[in-house]
């Protein structure tokens, strides 16, 4: 007797996600943007009808790897939305190391810049790179900066942390992109430990406490 209409084999999820994982690791190669269907079966060891079996086409199958990597970065993204000290300054700089540790020591710098390739390239990724890589960095920080407002640790009203995380987030992104994936180390080096304490100090004087 065969399955009711709609349902799904056993260990559909976990198929699923190990070739989404693969996926993913296949996209944020160096050609990733211009990877066919047939390349992505083979880095996946899947066949094509399989791949459309899980991910329907290309797109959702470029979709389902961006969002994956929500799940790979959360621990590292958990700690950037509690503030790690009443200080201002002290707790955005702290801020500034996770996620300088992770661009640096844990591969964030290329799943940043190959889902960001890959999210400017095809329509339908662009919110998936939104969602699985960028707005939880950002969503973490506002969190921060939230908590630090209703201490009175900062001058931020009510909604208003959404705009300073940006303010805070950009530059950054802006700086590690240009200096790594970029390749601005070798063209034009920045010092980034002092950049970094000029973008915290100016930060501070933006949004600290009145």
């Amino acid at each position: 007797m065969g399955r009711p209409e709609g349902t799904r084999n056993p260990g559909y999820t976990e198929k699923r996600a190990a070739l989404t994982h693969k996926l993913l690791l296949r996209l944020l190669e160096g050609d990733g943007t211009r990877c066919s269907l047939n390349d992505l079966a083979d880095a996946a060891d899947a066949s094509v009808p399989t791949l459309k079996h899980y991910f329907g086409d290309r797109a959702g199958l470029v979709v389902a790897a961006l969002k994956s990597a929500e799940a790979l970065g959360a621990a590292h993204v958990e700690p950037m939305a509690v503030p790690s000290s009443p200080d201002l300054a002290t707790s955005m700089r702290d801020a500034v190391f996770h996620i300088l540790l992770g661009w640096r020591s844990f591969g964030v710098d290329r799943v940043f810049a190959g889902s960001l390739a890959i999210g400017l390239a095809h329509v339908d990724a662009g919110p998936a790179f939104l969602t699985g890589v960028l707005e939880p960095t950002q969503q973490a920080i506002e969190r921060r900066l939230r908590v630090h407002a209703l201490r009175g640790e900062a001058s931020i009203d009510d909604g208003g942390e959404r705009a300073a995380a940006l303010g805070f987030v950009a530059p950054l992104l802006m700086a590690l992109l240009h200096q790594g994936p970029l390749g601005g180390d070798a063209c034009r080096p920045l010092d980034v430990s002092a950049f970094v304490d000029t973008h915290v100090a100016a930060f501070v004087r933006a949004w600290g406490p009145r």
